[in-house]
């Protein structure tokens, strides 16, 4: 399996872009699959550079309703017309951000939501096949990021319950993607595991330890006890996005060689 990092907040190639958004291409022994989409087109123009033939994937999952994540839609439907794009139906829903009791919409174009190339999720586990499953409804039942508390679905606080995380098992490996975590990622990974017969050795994504909207991090005490959890599980952990440079730095002492930051370009085999 090859893993590689098509847009996220840092690069250190010069001629490959960054943005403040998530881009995943993952190319198994069945599949080339996209694993977000980024706030633009900067995932196909990275793409071009490294060489990635955007044209060959066959599934696109969005791991959540932000633009961020699902800002890439219009560019990805202009180079692919065969992919399956899986979508949880609530992530369409109106998503906005709170700043200054401004109101600023976080969401991504709802014109997609009857796209005949999207697939909406409304249950998990989800199957789309034997290497490829999608689990959601993660409680919240520690360790939730404080950034949740500036964003909203609709009129109300939002519960995350539009964000899916994707499981892929190839050979002895099972690798777990998640986006943002906003349901908390010591929350995704035990929950995930509980449903799972082997153990997850793999987990890439954003941990939410950086609030966009306040310029803020996570409490370190809090990063450090999520990092002994993580640290328990075994897997190796691959992060950047919305983690953030200071928090990585907390996680990155107390994990050590268990957890890495997986920019833009960074390509991986497993």
């Amino acid at each position: 399996m090859k893993i590689i990092n098509l847009v996220d907040n840092t690069s250190n190639i010069a001629n490959l872009g960054s943005e403040h958004g998530l881009s995943t291409y993952i190319e198994t022994q069945n599949h080339h699959l996209l694993f977000d989409l980024g706030h633009t087109d900067l995932f196909a123009r990275n793409a071009q550079v490294l060489k990635v033939d955007l044209g060959s994937v066959d599934t696109v999952v969005l791991s959540h309703g932000h633009y961020d994540h699902g800002g890439g839609l219009k560019t990805f439907f202009e180079l692919n017309a065969k992919a399956k794009v899986y979508i949880h139906h609530e992530a369409f829903n109106p998503h906005y951000s709170i700043k200054a009791d401004q109101l600023k919409p976080i969401g991504i174009d709802p014109m997609y939501k009857h796209h005949p190339q999207v697939v909406l999720v409304d249950n998990f586990p989800f199957i789309i096949d034997e290497s490829l499953v999608l689990y959601g409804n993660i409680l919240q039942r520690s360790f939730v990021p404080s950034g949740n508390s500036v964003l909203l679905e609709e009129d109300k606080l939002d519960a995350f319950n539009h964000e899916q995380n994707l499981i892929i098992h190839e050979n002895k490996h099972c690798i777990l993607m998640a986006g943002c975590a906003h349901n908390g990622i010591v929350n995704i990974v035990e929950q995930i595991q509980a449903q799972l017969t082997k153990p997850i050795t793999h987990v890439f994504g954003g941990f939410h330890f950086y609030n966009l909207t306040l310029d803020t991090i996570e409490d370190p005490e809090v990063i450090q006890k999520i990092a002994h959890h993580l640290i328990v599980t075994g897997a190796q952990y691959h992060t950047g996005h919305c983690t953030g440079l200071r928090p990585y730095q907390i996680l990155k002492e107390r994990m050590q060689d268990q957890v890495d930051y997986f920019e833009v370009g960074s390509q991986i085999s497993i």
